[in-house]
């Protein structure tokens, strides 16, 4: 599965994909607030059913630095583990391969994905700044990241990826803006390498916009404006599009506007 085939039928029917960044605003209208349970298969396959019946995205956003952080959250001993060593890499490795971690994520994607019958978006760190996270994380800051050090976090990252086969996965999307490295998808082929291997379309979310590998389809950006009147906003053309939905946005607004890219 990948983009390519949402940009041929999309499942709510759109003529083109609509792929939502809800978790601000999801948080905000069906949560009231409180923060969705990433840790809990049950409530988290809730939780997104609902995002679907409210929104009905093309594919479900899947945020997983917010998903790694309920997780280490919750876990004093992952990152005790994650800081035992002062290596460069070592928090961000002993994350993404603590097995509980690895085992309750798989469960809860598959449960959410197969419940909401949706493809899932996973919205991924850029390797420079899930490298950084995770040593701030574990109390071990790094001064800087450099592209050896962000080509070395690609590897991780890709490891972690391939046990993540099984998953209806769409779109790999790494989020490198307000990084201080300047990143590229073309930097990391392990991580598009996986991708292939498991046809997932993988693309990197830059301060410029996304770019997608070649033989994939285009993405375009919906502005925030677009949900909350503050500005006129146009839709791009291109093959998907993406949008994230503020927590300040109007239901009334949002189901409008929903129903204006039909």
């Amino acid at each position: 599965m990948s983009a390519k085939s949402l940009a041929v039928a999309t499942p709510s029917g759109r003529g083109r994909a609509l792929l939502i960044d809800d978790a601000d605003y999801s948080t905000a209208v069906i949560r009231q607030g409180s923060p969705i349970p990433w840790t809990d298969t049950t409530l988290a396959t809730a939780h997104f059913d609902r995002v679907r019946a409210l929104l009905d995205p093309d594919a479900l956003w899947v945020d997983i630095r917010r998903l790694f952080v309920a997780h280490t959250d919750a876990r004093t001993d992952l990152v005790t583990a994650m800081g035992a060593r002062t290596r460069v890499g070592y928090p961000l490795r002993t994350l993404l391969t603590d097995a509980d971690v690895l085992a309750a994520s798989q469960e809860m994607l598959e449960t959410v994905a197969k419940t909401a019958r949706r493809q899932l978006l996973l919205h991924i760190p850029s390797p420079a700044s899930w490298l950084s996270t995770a040593h701030e994380i574990a109390g071990n800051p790094l001064a800087e990241v450099d592209a050896d050090r962000a080509d070395s976090a690609s590897m991780y990252i890709a490891e972690w990826l391939g046990q993540l086969g099984s998953l209806p996965v769409a779109l790999i999307l790494l989020d490198a803006r307000n990084t201080p490295l300047a990143e590229t998808l073309a930097d990391y082929t392990a991580v598009t390498n996986v991708s292939s291997h498991f046809d997932w379309t993988p693309a990197m979310w830059n301060d410029d916009g996304i770019d997608t590998a070649d033989g994939h389809p285009s993405i375009g950006l919906i502005g925030a404006e677009f949900w909350t009147g503050a500005a006129d906003a146009t839709v791009p053309d291109a093959d998907v599009l993406v949008t994230s939905i503020p927590a300040s946005a109007s239901p009334e607004r949002v189901l409008d506007q929903l129903a204006k890219l039909n």
